[in-house]
Formats: structure tokens, C-alpha cells, sequence
């Protein structure tokens, strides 16, 4: 069915919502942001407070996509007001995302991925996914719960924002905005109860055999979503299939660390097998990451990263402590070098070398990351 919202002019939308122009002003010659197949998007001007919002227009009832907006946590647009018009049509106001917030597909297609920075790539695209989980985990409702869970039915790239204001700092690789929302997942209009039939979404992103409606296939979608963002383009549903195959791919656009590419293969493993294990869920998912991403230490991380960065072979311990120590000194605010931190540092490897993120030679003892 053609998508009747996105061939509406300005004049057809003032007489089929009336009460929505006396307030609002519709700015423009047409719809704005990526094509949807369930209503259109119009930057419009609030003339009672003077800012400027976005306007969803629908010919179908947008209520229980307005409810499941306000029912989640922050991952979603903010609704102002609703309106009801002439012959079934309907539109809201909601906040409208600008720069710095942009789609996941518009960075997808303005990163450079030639960029030799590829393993602060992969943390910047854990951040994102995580806070995508959160959501996530909002429109999938409580466990156990009978009422709230709902399937979004369409998670891609095209329909996840993000917050892109990276922040370099001392203490962390993570560089994402902290104590704000990072991600909104929009396009709420075709979200679907939980066990219903389903056969809307895009094909590409979507469990090619589903039947109905389940969290898993949000998962899977996000894990096509997640290795599209690592590498600039999209696995098809074979690779999605296949543990080695997920390796491949990953291996074609590596971090440069096998540690951290081995928690990307895992990870876009669990969102395949989201699809048909009921068992693995959003916050199954975010428990994981924390596991072994977001609580390790920090210094372990910062290390990682350092050592990828600058050193092109293997160093011995006293070689790597010495680099290190000038690494880590502004992390644990260190003024001077004394032999005891020294030694501290000597330990933080051998804990790193132990939790598979340094490789060791055997014959001549020295550390590197491959």
C-alpha cells in the first residue's frame, strides 16, 4: 500500500488537520528525513512558543505509537501534542533532532573507514549499541510482564539516532556523551504486539523467517545494524547464519585486535541467535556488555588502545611498563615516574597478558596486540 502521508501538500494537510495548523506552521516544500512507508515527517514552527518541531502525519490511529514513545525512558523522540483530522488522518508534534543528532546510516555513510583509528571505532559502535539495548529493552517490557511488550519491528540504521558529540577523556576509551540520552529509536508506527503475525519491516535487516512478532528479531536486526556500522556495509542473512562467517566479515575490517574483534564476533552471535532463543533478550544483552566491556577496568582499556595505536611490534615487559607509564600517569593523576608505579604497570600487563588482551611470545617474552 503507497504511503498516501508523503504525497500531501501544504494546502491538502491545512484542510485534513485544521487544529494542527492554528498552532503549528509547516516549513518547507515537502517531507523531511528517510522515506517511511507509514506517514511523513514535516519541520514545522510552533507559533504559540516559537521553536521549531517535527510533525508525523498518518492515515492510520498514531495513539499507541504516541503511548509507547512516552512509556520508554529517554531512547525515543519527546511527543508534545496529538491531533485527530478529517477522514482518518492524524498527526503529532514531536522534538525534532538536528545536528549534532544524526542516523546511524548518515554516519555509516560519512565515516571514513579507511581511517587508521579502527579500534576507538568499535568502542564508539559498542557505546551505541548499548544505549540501543536500553531502548530496547523499554519496548520490550518487564520480564514476565503480560502488558507493555512490544516488538519495534523495523530496528536499521535509518531509524536509530545518535547523539554524535564524541569527548576525549583522561579516564575512559568510552567517549560518548555521559548523562545524556546517546541514541532515539523512532519510527514507533509499525511496533507490533508481541505474538502477533508480523510481515512488515526491511528486508534486509529483518529474520528472513519470521512469522510473529518477537524481541529476537529486534536483536537480530540490530546485530545486521551493529556489523554494518564496524565495517560501512551490510552482511547479508548467510553470514548472519554462520559463527565463522561472522568472523570473516569481522576479520575484513578488524580493530586491530583480535581481543576486541573476538567480543564483536560473540556479540553479533548473540543477536543472531536472539531469533530463535526466546532466552536471550535486551537486558541479557546489556548484563553481558557490562561484563565484559563497560565494568573492566578502565586502565586495561586505555592500555589497549595505546599500545594499538602507536606500537607497530612486540615490546618486553620493562619496554611496554616504561610506554605505558606515561599512558596511564593522567589517568591516576601521576606527577612522577618512581620505580614502584613502575612496577604497578609491570603488574597491569601481566593481568592484561593472563585475560587474553596482550599476546606473548614465547621464546623471547615479548608483549603485543594483534
Amino acid at each position: 500500500m503507497a504511503n498516501q502521508a508523503s504525497a500531501l501538500k501544504k494546502t491538502e494537510i491545512q484542510r485534513l488537520l485544521p487544529d494542527l495548523c492554528k498552532r503549528f506552521t509547516l516549513i518547507g516544500r515537502g517531507p523531511i528525513g528517510e522515506p517511511s512507508g507509514f506517514g511523513a515527517v514535516w519541520r514545522a514552527r510552533d507559533t504559540w512558543l516559537d521553536r521549531e518541531v517535527a510533525i508525523k502525519i498518518s492515515k492510520t490511529d498514531l495513539s499507541e505509537e504516541i503511548l509507547l514513545c512516552r512509556d520508554i525512558e529517554g531512547q525515543t523522540v519527546r511527543i508534545f501534542d496529538y491531533f485527530r483530522g478529517e477522514g482518518a488522518w492524524n498527526a503529532y508534534a514531536m522534538e525534532l533532532l538536528e545536528s549534532p543528532w544524526i542516523t546511524l546510516s548518515s554516519f555509516i555513510d560519512n565515516h571514513d573507514y579507511n581511517k587508521p583509528d579502527t579500534l576507538q571505532h568499535y568502542f564508539d559502535c559498542f557505546e551505541i549499541v548499548y544505549d540501543t539495548l536500553r531502548g530496547l529493552a523499554e519496548i520490550h517490557g518487564r520480564p514476565y510482564s503480560r502488558q507493555g511488550r512490544y516488538v519495534h519491528a523495523d530496528i536499521k540504521p535509518a531509524n536509530l539516532f545518535f547523539l554524535r558529540k564524541p569527548k576525549k577523556r583522561a579516564s575512559t576509551v568510552f567517549r560518548m556523551p555521559a548523562h545524556e540520552d546517546l541514541v532515539k529509536i523512532i519510527d514507533m508506527g509499525i511496533s507490533t504486539p508481541r505474538g502477533e503475525l508480523n510481515w512488515r519491516g526491511t528486508p534486509a535487516y529483518d529474520y528472513p523467517h519470521k512469522l510473529e512478532a518477537r524481541q529476537g528479531h529486534d536483536l537480530y536486526s540490530l546485530g545486521i545494524t551493529f556489523l554494518e556500522m564496524l565495517s560501512g556495509y551490510s552482511p547479508d542473512h548467510e553470514t548472519m547464519a554462520h559463527k565463522a562467517r561472522i568472523r570473516t566479515f569481522v576479520a575484513e575490517c578488524s580493530s586491530g585486535c583480535q581481543f576486541v574483534d573476538s567480543l564483536a564476533v560473540e556479540l553479533a552471535r548473540k543477536f543472531a541467535r536472539a531469533a530463535t532463543q526466546p532466552n536471550i533478550s535486551a537486558r541479557k544483552l546489556l548484563k553481558y556488555l557490562d561484563e565484559v566491556l563497560f565494568e573492566r577496568n578502565s586502565a586495561h582499556w586505555l592500555s589497549l588502545r595505546a599500545i594499538n595505536k602507536t606500537i607497530q611490534g612486540s615490546l618486553k615487559k620493562d619496554e611496554l611498563a616504561v610506554f605505558l607509564l606515561a599512558v596511564l600517569a593522567p589517568y591516576y593523576s601521576w606527577v612522577n615516574h618512581t620505580a614502584a608505579r613502575l612496577d604497578f604497570v609491570k603488574g597491569l600487563i601481566t593481568d592484561m597478558y593472563e585475560q587474553g588482551m596482550l599476546l606473548r611470545d614465547g621464546n623471547s617474552h615479548r608483549y603485543f596486540v594483534r
